[in-house]
């Protein structure tokens, strides 16, 4: 299969998981918080580490400090999810995932600083572009002003996910991609397991949840744990295949499947997602979606 397929398999799984998030934190979550849900997500490293065990049993060849830095991008991408699910708690999900496109500018930024990279003339107007679309779909019309809490929260996401792009591309190809795999997930599960063990009030909230609605949760969220993880391992096998920044540029598409996701679901399904479909609100997500893709589409070919 050609590596723009492999690599589209993980934006559509993830506009899912978007929605699915979405409903999540607005039925079970509402009154729990964040902390439940981030460390319900760690916590299925604990279903992932064996399966990966079994694939590669090599997985423990690696040097301490190989096993830290890919470890530590585990952790950076954990706060990336949480700095994402506080940014849908305010607002709906195709809007917040629509922002996701500012990964590429912050792998521009982080090669030309750790790997002196340099940004073309294109590339600098491309990400402009894509900030400026970023700018269009988070202004508020009604409130006159932008929305800049969640956008802000989105570039924190961003940039702790393009951190752990980069760390995951390096040691992957110094080692391999289950091995990098099998140790972020540990990176990834220590995290969940100190929220667990220091954050009182996500301990608490994770162990409410847990008592009230115990098989709701582990259905709906084991679900959606496993086609994002499904994503992340295509997406991942995908830059293996291709110049990182190439596969990162198809993530360009999931703005405009978000968007009609969306759309399919307040009408078809209101009762799991309710988003704001009239034709000022499709006019601006539209626009912002198009400056966005054609943002992507430069950086791409500027690479």
């Amino acid at each position: 299969m050609n590596w723009f397929w492999i690599a589209l398999i993980g934006p559509f799984l993830w506009s899912v998981s978007n929605h699915i998030d979405k409903y999540l934190l607005s039925k079970y979550f509402k009154d729990l918080g964040i902390g439940a849900l981030i460390i319900f997500s760690s916590l299925v490293g604990l279903i992932v580490l064996p399966i990966v065990l079994l694939i590669e049993p090599h997985v423990f060849n690696v040097s301490l400090f190989q096993a830290v830095m890919i470890m530590a991008a585990g952790v950076l991408v954990t706060f990336g999810w949480l700095a994402y699910l506080y940014a849908l708690e305010i607002d709906e999900a195709s809007l917040v995932s629509s922002l996701f496109q500012t990964i590429p500018i912050f792998l521009y930024i982080l090669a030309y600083i750790f790997l002196r990279e340099t940004m073309t003339l294109t590339q600098i107007m491309a990400s402009l572009l894509i900030i400026s679309g970023g700018l269009a779909i988070t202004w508020d019309f009604d409130r006159k002003k932008f929305k800049a809490k969640v956008f802000w929260l989105m570039l924190i996401a961003s940039a702790c996910i393009a951190g752990e792009g980069i760390i995951f591309k390096i040691f992957a190809l110094e080692t391999d991609f289950w091995t990098t795999s099998f140790w972020e997930y540990v990176g990834s599960l220590i995290l969940g397991a100190v929220f667990l063990g220091f954050f009182s009030s996500y301990r608490r909230n994770f162990i409410t949840l847990w008592k009230n609605s115990r098989t709701a949760l582990i259905g709906i969220n084991l679900f959606n744990e496993i086609i994002t993880v499904v994503g992340i391992l295509t997406f991942r096998y995908a830059m293996l295949l291709a110049p990182l920044a190439l596969v990162q540029s198809v993530n360009g598409f999931q703005p405009l499947i978000g968007v009609l996701i969306g759309i399919f679901l307040t009408v078809f399904f209101p009762k799991i997602s309710q988003e704001k479909i009239g034709w000022k609100n499709l006019a601006q997500k539209a626009v912002a979606v198009i400056i966005m893709l054609v943002g992507a589409y430069l950086i791409e070919r500027g690479s």
